[in-house]
């Protein structure tokens, strides 16, 4: 409360903890910014990028929406539980008066990369966006680049099966992505191997075991015909094509992520 030059008394209006102080927001320009949880001793759980009082948008819209009435995320459940504790949400901006939003999503994505290795679990649904050529483990990167494109042994009976995603899964999860659930034909081809292939490069070679139908509780109607298979990782086999450019026997364009190679 203060004074004025006519004796008055004028309250002050109180800043309002979710936006900027008057005439911040507008000298910003594009920035990136940080979540903070002050309940776990201001852990950062969020990195997004905007203008104006995007930052304080999640948690304006937090407390806002009927969280009974709204898909449940792990960005606004976090932040009702530090506003529920009677704290706040923490904001950092990371870097500011940024050149436009491409220039913001590159800093957005760089922070998110970091953060993950890390070791720190983000709320981010997704990681940003054209991540391409973001953070992937070392050896995805050499292979992307130095790969050398290799020929398959004529007594190698080989099943390529071609994943859409595969940067960041861990050993078994690679398994279960590749072995589940295929449209092929084991009894006819019978291949002796799958070699799990992303980008045109081998990530794992796998010396099949056994062929299973998909559980019945699994096979829906457009699932008819589709096989899962039994195998475990072939080192040796792995010695002459983990990381090798195999596509070479891949249809350029081509729908069906199954190849057969001398079956």
């Amino acid at each position: 409360m203060k004074r004025s030059s006519l004796g008055a008394t004028v309250t002050s209006s109180p800043r309002d903890p979710l936006s900027f102080l008057p005439g911040v927001a507008e000298k910003l320009g594009h920035y990136v910014y940080a979540l903070r949880d002050l309940l776990e001793d201001g852990e950062i759980f969020y990195i997004g990028k905007g203008v104006g009082e995007r930052a304080y948008a999640h948690a304006r819209h937090a407390q806002c929406v009927d969280p009974s009435k709204t898909s449940a995320q792990l960005k606004l459940t976090r932040i009702r539980a530090i506003y529920n504790a009677g704290l706040k949400v923490g904001v950092e901006l990371i870097r500011h008066n940024l050149t436009n939003a491409a220039e913001a999503l590159e800093v957005e994505n760089a922070a998110i990369d970091v953060l993950k290795i890390a070791g720190i679990e983000l709320a981010n649904v997704v990681a940003g966006q054209g991540t391409d050529h973001g953070w992937r483990p070392l050896e995805e990167i050499m292979a992307e680049y130095a790969a050398k494109p290799v020929e398959i042994l004529s007594e190698h009976r080989v099943l390529l099966i071609r994943l859409n995603r595969v940067q960041r899964l861990a050993a078994g999860d690679l398994y279960e992505k590749t072995r589940a659930s295929w449209r092929v034909a084991p009894e006819t081809h019978k291949p002796t191997w799958v070699f799990a292939v992303f980008g045109g490069i081998v990530r794992a070679v796998y010396r099949v075991e056994s062929w299973d139908r998909p559980p019945e509780e699994k096979r829906a109607v457009n699932r008819a015909g589709r096989w899962d298979f039994n195998g475990v990782r072939d080192l040796p086999m792995e010695d002459l094509y983990l990381w090798r450019d195999v596509s070479g026997y891949l249809r350029r364009g081509a729908q069906n992520p199954i190849t057969y190679v001398h079956c």
